[in-house]
């Protein structure tokens, strides 16, 4: 079960190194409904390449220092803010898919092995499948206990296509859960954050696995999400915490009396608020307020939370 999930995830460009360029034509072919391929069939101009390519969280700053206007509810934020309108605006940037997040590289290559090259990007945040031979399995096992790679694979097994797939998979959810790690803690340095229960995640990652979904960006700091299936239709997943509900419930606690009903039934967890992608409930008057709430289910982790799937608009 993975313990924790990246503030967003999007299908990366896969990096193929192989020396082989049928094989690299045929690899990359079968995965590309699902990833970009990036080949070389030239280690050491692969080497170059992903040494000098700058990584999307080197690009864009997703921190933000605290404005005065959000002084109104200091509970919700902190003296660095994560920018989540910047984690949304992915959704819409195209240079984002081409983040490099897993490279699969041949071990049995002339001039440079490809072990030695992944030892050349040991410092590099890209995640590492090795294709090896049958005779090699000392100094794979060495690399892959001192962290070098990440996984390694018999290029001539049956189902190395299958295994291939299973360890993309993982492997990019690695990579963007240990990208945005540093961010998850400054989320929760208030309070403890769905995305770091694992009952939640598990339950959030079987969820869209179950519904076609490919690729998600945190809207908010309760959990909710935007999401893309493939067909690349957006949805909202929006969700809410006991903790959370009760910091809504505090912050209006005053309101007309038309409300009163639908802030009950948010007290009772049967209805949660969204009020739309970086939108706060103090930004609309109230006699717009009904079309922003929504029935809710519940899933029980460390906390009780309300969850709902509303259509993208």
């Amino acid at each position: 079960m993975q313990k924790k999930l990246p503030l967003f995830y999007l299908p990366p460009t896969i990096c193929w190194i192989d020396d082989n360029q049928l094989f690299l034509d045929a690899a990359s072919g079968f995965f590309k409904d699902c990833y970009n391929s990036l080949t070389f069939n030239d280690p050491k101009g692969a080497l170059d390449f992903l040494i000098s390519q700058p990584s999307l969280f080197e690009k864009i700053n997703f921190t933000r220092e605290l404005k005065e206007s959000d002084l109104f509810n200091v509970d919700n934020h902190l003296p660095i803010d994560i920018n989540i309108s910047e984690i949304a605006q992915l959704s819409v940037n195209p240079s984002a898919k081409k983040e490099i997040a897993v490279l699969i590289i041949d071990n049995n290559m002339p001039n440079i092995k490809g072990i030695e090259v992944c030892h050349a990007l040991k410092n590099q945040p890209y995640k590492k499948i090795l294709l090896t031979g049958e005779t090699e399995p000392i100094e794979v096992i060495d690399a892959f206990n001192s962290g070098v790679i990440d996984k390694f694979i018999t290029k001539d097994d049956s189902n190395i296509i299958e295994k291939l797939k299973n360890n993309i998979q993982e492997l990019a959810h690695q990579y963007f859960t240990e990208n945005t790690k540093n961010l998850l803690d400054c989320l929760e340095i208030s309070r403890p954050s769905p995305l770091s229960d694992p009952i939640f995640v598990d339950f959030f990652l079987r969820w869209i696995e179950k519904n076609q979904l490919h690729e998600f960006y945190l809207l908010d700091r309760n959990g909710s999400f935007l999401l893309r299936n493939n067909n690349d239709e957006s949805i909202y997943f929006i969700m809410m915490s006991d903790s959370a509900k009760n910091e809504f419930l505090k912050l209006n606690s005053e309101i007309p009396a038309h409300l009163e009903s639908i802030i009950s039934q948010v007290s009772e967890g049967k209805l949660i608020p969204f009020f739309g992608n970086g939108k706060e409930s103090w930004e609309y008057p109230y006699n717009e307020w009904s079309q922003y709430f929504f029935s809710a289910e519940t899933l029980k982790g460390r906390e009780q939370y309300y969850w709902a799937v509303i259509k993208y608009e």
